[in-house]
């Protein structure tokens, strides 16, 4: 609306200026004509620079997030640094436990990503959005050809990730699928395992001697063993990339 009333002035100046005779009325007629087309020229310099007529307004969401490994081997979460600062990172996570495919945050000048450890299990990823709003329907009326209701001003991407979860970055986790992938650490891990599982069995047996003849418990440990050795072995390697 405020181009059409800019529009009227600019055209009902030209029109008192030159077809209105008498000098009272013309003069008058331009004077407020004038003062339409002025008054819509700073209304639209203020909505564009100054956002008049806008407000912020602020929504925070919140929602559970995925390992980035999507075997469901490892809880992870990835990180790409970018700019030539490497102050901004782009993380990597999946939306939902089954996911195929990954999703990141975006990588842009309105977004900031930040990653706080916490006790508590598993990830939650909680977003603020910041935004231009019209304070009422009016103002939209008025102003809302400027298509920027609604504009993003600011958005922050807050992770938090439990202890138990490893944040490497994509180049780490490159390395870490390499050397996990290679014949010989393979082979060395099962040796490994092996003696670990047979060793924390062996003890807890010395502790509750009724596990020798108990095969559901014992299987019931063994898997709870092997899943500590291979924590403690991704633990170790990823502490030899860094």
């Amino acid at each position: 609306m405020i181009i059409i009333t800019l529009i009227f002035g600019a055209i009902a100046i030209f029109t008192s200026f030159i077809y209105i005779e008498k000098v009272l009325p013309r003069l008058l007629c331009t004077f407020v004509a004038g003062v339409i087309l002025l008054g819509s020229i700073l209304g639209i310099v203020g909505n564009y620079y100054g956002h008049l007529g806008m407000h912020k307004v602020t929504t925070t969401t919140s929602q559970k997030i995925y390992s980035a490994d999507t075997t469901g081997k490892t809880k992870m979460v990835l990180f790409q640094p970018i700019g030539s600062a490497g102050k901004e990172n782009v993380y990597i996570y999946a939306k939902s436990e089954r996911a195929k495919k990954v999703s990141h945050t975006k990588a842009n000048e309105y977004t900031h990503s930040k990653l706080t450890r916490v006790r508590s299990n598993g990830a939650l990823l909680k977003t603020t959005k910041v935004r231009w709003q019209y304070k009422s329907n009016a103002y939209k009326f008025w102003f809302g050809i400027a298509d920027n209701n609604n504009k993003l001003v600011k958005s922050t991407n807050h992770f938090y990730v439990s202890k138990d979860w490893f944040v490497l970055s994509t180049g780490q986790a490159k390395e870490l699928k390499k050397q996990m992938s290679s014949k010989s650490f393979q082979v060395k891990a099962k040796e490994q395992a092996t003696v670990y599982v047979e060793s924390k069995m062996k003890a807890a047996i010395t502790q509750d001697p009724s596990l020798m003849t108990d095969k559901s418990r014992q299987s019931q440990l063994t898997q709870k063993f092997a899943a500590e050795y291979q924590t403690k072995l991704l633990k170790e390697t990823v502490s030899k990339i860094k």
